[in-house]
């Protein structure tokens, strides 16, 4: 008889209390290799053997139950209960492994896959913006295809980027920042994590201390955020999911310049005039310090004569156009009793609010599982991602920067009377006159400037193998190979470099890791538990590329290196290896008290073979004392826990301890052969090694009320020992640096987080979330002789971001006033202020964040309100800066008539009492740079989503499982801030540089409608 004939088919439902029915329910045939999951309104079949069985039924959140079903029934309904305690809770941890909450000894943060699509974001680490506590995001303003800086508990290293790594289905990722914009300018050309598309998205897990991360080694200092994808069900037959999203984004903008006084100067005779020649108009066609506007004929920036009065007061909205995104995903799922599949097509299309700025990308993703017998399972993941982007955003700097010019017009020009940026011979206008370096905004846009193409494949597989039915093997192989091509572009004609100049790099970076585990998982004695393995992994990563520039194109207008002057051609590769072993063992007892202890030691061919190796070790516990002490009615659950754990960072690259030698461009000896010389200006060190970081917390969990409120509070120190920071040497060896481990970095902090469910009735729920974080940091030690390194300086010269001992993780240094040895400020002999010294005006990253999150749910609709903030960081406006001395700015009304006057003592004690021009006062003002070092803080209204799920008796004659319709709003409302003219978070960097603004893109409101439609 076929194994087919001794088993039958039963249907079933699993339902909650309210009789709704539980999505993703387990149903296990006790004993025997049956499965199934249950659906999106808790329905399940599968087939189970002749005769009685009983069916364990389990879903997160309730109590399992165990159901007996006779030989000949053919329906089960099954009604859970729901936990009056959080002990049933399983979160992903290292390596991918499951484990009950309960047992942890160290905080992690969680994030669900439908809190990613609610608002969607196109690069998935801003998805984490005030969602978790202690998880820092910010993203410079360059729209949506730009990078992201996720910052866990405070910046670890004043040589590495302190963001975290991210493993994706257990194996570690590629984050690299393809390029940043400076002091210099330069375009944000994204980082890895907009690769991914939010709709293949399970969940995200946020480890956030050393003891959570200590398993990853020197990899795990800056924390490690999990990414679990999207899986098949078993037992569920074939289903369809289908979602489509639009958006619309407007620039939103803040500045308000003044609209009183036109283009112009004080004459010779130092009275306020408008300019009357054509390029004397160009050459300052940002200054606003002409006479008062009066309608009488005036020149105009484009040579017309119009009417003298404000043309500009909506230059920003005018430049600037409604952008969009689409996005779509098409996923195929299914399954029998031992395999399950998903397979899935996304695609996204995106226009900035940039003109001539698009992304796009291209997502194809597997999972396929198999578990043919108890005895074997395998897991397969790949991920296929195509990404193309064009004209990425110039920032900071004026050269292809389309925001610098667009930012400081005065009133007196309409922005659109460049929208003709060609000469006669196709180059740039001469709209802007003497400053070259002041691209067209319109030639910007329209001329193609960068194009930059990553095709990457992630892709995993694991094989477990139970030896016993506590012991048991398993294998892992996973790669992330990352194909980049990338082209900067000075068109022809444009004004600095009128000849044109190309840029090509085309890169592959792949990294292969490999690991091999031998775990025990049962019980060892009576009450005592044992959760083990040790295993061993090899880290392979190779780097290659070329990079060729060229300039003065032959043919003009085509845009190829081939079709210029070849300039320099260099050839890029790397390769370096990891090898790690590494133990976990989680010990239990009488499942209220865990013992974790953790151990991971690292071997890098990238350092001094003799010293080649670091150990990382971690212990934490875990308490549960509502299970051993008698606890009032009210209180439901409580929990202590413990964590220590070193970990390391900042891995010196390949090559870098040793002397390396490159060609100089043009350099050649008397026979016209290349000269080779030193590779850059830092003596190597070949006792450099990764830097440590030693976290310890503590943390209390709790519930109360029947399990309607939860709460999470953590303290937590970590010191960054050994930094690797620059140390001077005698610039009569040849060199002028040398790297050496001294730094020392301390954050302090605690965090907090409570989740209430207020209301709770049939019809109606109304949960609230709330995280509050507040990081403490400061800077120990830098080195023995260096007390302050310059992270960033303003392009102007006029403030710097900087590490200084005793202070906290990126200051901002600005110019104060001149003062006298009282601190009384000193003014000029004229009545001018006189710049001071440079001060510490600020802190670029804010120490403390929150979130708020509202969710409510009536009958079939749902709205959720997501507000976050952020309190104690500054941010230093160039902008402003730049506007007052323009007298662009609103503040440099007064005075324009009848000057200031002023009083006040000169630098030798004498009096000054004196009337001074509203053009000398107010740009005097603007060289005391510390005036616009302003309060970063912020409330805003981030996030708005209302959905409709469509009830199931309208689509009972349908094709269709369910069918929701969502609008969502993003960037909706800033409810208090304090900085004029600009977003407080208008950085321009991911960088450590925190804190600098200068001439950004507006900010941007998003408005979108969502589709969602399963089969």
């Amino acid at each position: 008889m076929s194994a087919a004939a001794q088993n039958r088919l039963i249907t079933g439902i699993v339902t909650d209390a309210e009789n709704k029915g539980i999505v993703g329910a387990s149903i296990e045939v006790q004993g025997k290799p049956f499965s199934a999951i249950s659906d999106a309104e808790g329905r399940f079949r599968m087939n189970v053997p002749e005769g009685k069985v009983i069916l364990k039924v389990s879903s997160m959140g309730f109590q399992s139950q165990s159901v007996a079903v006779q030989e000949k029934d053919t329906r089960v309904a099954v009604t859970l209960v729901e936990t009056t305690q959080e002990l049933k809770d399983v979160v992903v941890t290292s390596f991918g492994v499951k484990k009950q909450k309960k047992s942890l000894g160290y905080a992690v943060g969680e994030l669900k896959g439908e809190d990613l699509t609610k608002n969607k974001e196109i690069n998935l680490g801003n998805a984490l913006q005030g969602k978790i506590a202690g998880v820092n995001v910010s993203a410079p303003v360059t729209g949506p295809s730009g990078s992201s800086r996720v910052v866990i508990r405070g910046a670890t290293s004043a040589s590495g980027l302190n963001q975290p790594l991210y493993v994706v289905d257990g194996i570690p990722i590629d984050n690299t920042q393809q390029g940043n914009a400076g002091m210099w300018g330069g375009a944000d050309k994204g980082d890895g994590m907009s690769s991914f598309n939010p709709d293949d998205i399970a969940s995200m897990s946020v480890l956030k201390g050393s003891a959570a991360s200590a398993l990853y080694g020197y990899r795990g200092s800056n924390g490690v955020i999990l990414i679990t994808t999207k899986k098949g069900k078993n037992g569920t037959g074939i289903g369809v999911d289908f979602s489509t999203n639009s958006s619309f984004n407007t620039p939103a903008s803040l500045l308000k310049w003044q609209d009183q006084y036109g283009a112009g100067a004080p004459n010779a005779n130092g009275v306020p005039t408008r300019f009357n020649n054509l390029q004397e108009l160009r050459d300052s066609y940002y200054f606003s310090w002409g006479d008062k506007y009066d309608g009488t004929p005036s020149l105009s920036l484009d040579g017309k004569t119009r009417p003298y009065q404000p043309y500009g007061k909506d230059n920003v909205e005018n430049f600037y156009r409604t952008g969009y995104s689409f996005s779509n995903t098409l996923a195929i799922s299914g399954g029998n009793e031992s395999t399950n599949f998903r397979l899935s097509f996304g695609n996204t299309k995106d226009e900035s609010i940039m003109p001539g700025t698009t992304f796009g990308r291209n997502n194809v993703a597997l999972s396929l599982n198999s578990a043919p017998n108890k005895k074997i399972s395998i897991e397969t993941n790949a991920q296929y991602i195509s990404e193309k982007s064009h004209n990425r955003p110039y920032l900071n700097d004026s050269p292809r920067n389309p925001s610098f010019p667009t930012t400081f017009m005065t009133t007196s020009s309409d922005i659109r009377w460049l929208s003709n940026p060609y000469d006669a011979n196709g180059g740039e206008e001469d709209f802007l006159g003497a400053n070259v370096y002041h691209t067209n905004p319109y030639f910007a846009t329209k001329s193609p400037l960068n194009d930059d193409l990553r095709k990457r494949f992630i892709g995993s597989a694991k094989v477990n193998y139970n030896i016993t039915d506590k012991i048991y093997a398993k294998a892992v192989i996973g790669i992330d190979d990352v194909n980049y091509e990338y082209t900067e572009i000075e068109p022809t004609g444009i004004n600095y470099n009128p000849g044109g100049s190309i840029e090509n790099r085309i890169e592959t970076r792949s990294e292969v890791n490999a690991s091999g585990f031998l775990g025990y998982k049962g019980d060892i004695a009576k009450d005592i538990s044992l959760d083990a393995f040790i295993g061993a992994n090899r880290q392979h990563n190779r780097y290659s590329g070329i990079k060729m520039k060229g300039n003065n194109f032959i043919v003009p207008f085509e845009y190829f290196y081939g079709n210029t002057q070849p300039d320099k051609t260099e050839k890029l590769f790397s390769e370096s290896e990891v090898n790690s072993l590494f133990y976990s063992a989680d010990i239990g007892y009488k499942d209220f008290l865990f013992l974790s202890l953790t151990g991971r030691e690292d071997w890098f061919s990238t350092l001094d073979p003799a010293n080649n190796s670091t150990f990382y070790p971690s212990v934490s516990s875990s308490f549960i004392y509502s299970e051993v002490i008698g606890l009032p009615e009210w209180m439901s659950y409580g929990k202590v826990r413990v964590g220590w754990g070193n970990v390391g960072g900042a891995l010196p690259e390949a090559y870098a301890l040793a002397l390396t030698y490159t060609t100089p461009d043009g350099q050649t000896d008397s026979l016209g052969q290349p000269i080779l010389g030193v590779n850059g200006e830092t003596i190597p060190n070949r006792t450099l090694k990764p830097y440590n970081v030693s976290t310890i917390e503590f943390g209390f969990e709790n519930t109360f009320f029947n399990n309607r409120v939860s709460t999470d509070l953590t303290f937590y120190s970590k010191k960054t020992t050994n930094d690797i920071t620059d140390a001077d040497v005698s610039q009569a060896s040849g060199y002028r640096t040398t790297k050496i481990n001294v730094g020392e970095i301390l954050n302090k902090g605690v965090e907090f987080a409570v989740n209430v469910k207020a209301i709770k009735t049939p019809s109606f729920s109304w949960n609230v979330a709330y995280n509050f974080a507040y990081n403490d940091s400061e800077v120990l030690n830098l080195s023995d002789k260096i007390t302050t390194k310059t992270l960033e300086g303003n392009r102007d010269g006029r403030a710097n971001v900087v590490l200084e001992k005793g202070q906290p993780f990126g200051v901002i240094k600005a110019y104060d006033y001149l003062r006298d040895a009282n601190g009384n400020i000193v003014l000029g002999t004229d009545g001018k202020f006189l710049r001071g010294n440079l001060i510490i005006a600020g802190q670029g990253v804010a120490p403390t964040s929150m979130g708020l999150s509202n969710d409510f749910s009536y009958k079939n609709f749902t709205l959720s309100v997501f507000v976050d903030a952020k309190f104690g960081g500054e941010i230093y406006s160039a902008t402003n800066q730049l506007g007052t001395r323009y007298g662009l700015s609103e503040i440099t009304l007064p005075g324009r008539e009848n000057g200031v006057q002023v009083s006040g003592t000169d630098v030798n004690g004498n009096p000054v009492n004196t009337n001074v021009s509203a053009y000398n006062y107010w740009r005097s003002y603007s060289d005391v740079t510390s005036n616009f070092v302003y309060d970063a803080d912020f409330v805003k209204l981030r996030a708005i989503s209302f959905a409709y799920n469509f009830p199931k008796a309208y689509l009972q004659k349908t094709p269709f499982q369910s069918v929701s319709l969502a609008f969502s709003a993003h960037n909706l409302w800033t409810i208090y801030d304090k900085v004029p003219n600009i977003d407080p978070e208008s950085n321009y960097s991911n960088s450590n540089a925190q804190g600098m603004e200068r001439a950004s893109m507006p900010l941007t409101r998003n408005y979108g409608f969502a589709l969602n439609v399963k089969f």
